[in-house]
């Protein structure tokens, strides 16, 4: 976690509003379903603990304008946090233990030798200021989505991928120094209509919080949908994508991925 808090923001630079923590998995052919099965049974108080707004463990779906490199990640953890300081509590105290071994050296070593059958070289983290926070009120789905005592209970078998909650679709940019500012006024300043579509969820517009990011992504943005087809009525009828003039902001295309979301967890406040 070495990157976590070492971005410096210039002058006219949006304020965090939401902090991001993901991990970054590449899974073994195959695999996957016994991945979630990890998942799905270990130990977690997470939708119980203060500042926590939203989980969901993302799997790789292909499709749509999307493609991807044998050494890009198939599945990603990620957590929303109403701020930094609920994911600095998490992470130091006794309920990260829980979740990653027990906290004792028998645990550790235990769920090393589970991710060494399962995964392709360890996890990788990135971090992120949320920007511009926008969710819809909780729905019928995504009322599912919360879980009094911590963590939902999902049945999981090892064999059959788990049930997805939801669609989420990102973008990513390479925006070029000292273009940052540029890049999220514009953000800023588009009217959106996301919240009037059916099975809109969640928009963050991502900010990585490092200095040189691994992958070279700097900015993404995030879209939760309550399926696919609410993605897809969406993008079929957005018209807000339209050419901006002048010098670009980013180096070439931004670069699409999708994901189906399992064990979503959300707090009552929303994301």
């Amino acid at each position: 976690m070495d990157e976590v808090g070492t971005l410096e923001l210039a002058e006219g630079q949006l304020a965090r509003e939401r902090y991001v923590a993901s991990n970054r998995f590449r899974v073994q052919d195959g695999k996957g379903p016994a991945f979630e099965k990890r998942w799905a049974e270990r130990p977690s108080r997470l939708a119980r603990l203060d500042g926590f707004r939203f989980f969901t463990l993302m799997r790789r779906v292909e499709g749509g304008n999307a493609s991807y490199d044998d050494e890009e990640a198939n599945y990603v953890s990620f957590t929303i946090w109403e701020d930094k300081d609920g994911f600095d509590a998490w992470r130091k105290g006794d309920a990260f233990k829980e979740a990653h071994g027990g906290g004792t050296i028998f645990g550790f070593m235990s769920m090393l030798v589970s991710s060494l059958m399962i995964l392709k070289g360890g996890p990788k983290p990135a971090f992120y200021d949320g920007l511009l926070s926008l969710s819809a009120p909780i729905s019928t789905k995504s009322d599912k989505w919360q879980a009094a005592d911590g963590w939902r209970q999902i049945p999981a078998n090892g064999k059959d991928p788990i049930e997805s909650d939801l669609f989420a679709a990102m973008n990513r940019f390479k925006v070029k120094p000292g273009k940052e500012a540029e890049f999220e006024k514009q953000w800023a300043s588009r009217e959106s209509e996301l919240k009037e579509f059916p099975g809109f969820t969640t928009f963050l517009l991502l900010r990585r919080d490092a200095v040189n990011p691994d992958d070279g992504y700097n900015y993404s943005t995030y879209t939760v949908w309550e399926n696919r087809e609410a993605f897809d009525n969406w993008r079929a009828n957005n018209k807000k994508h339209s050419a901006r003039e002048g010098e670009p902001l980013f180096e070439g295309a931004p670069k699409p991925v999708f994901y189906e979301g399992v064990l979503a967890l959300l707090d009552k406040a929303g994301a």
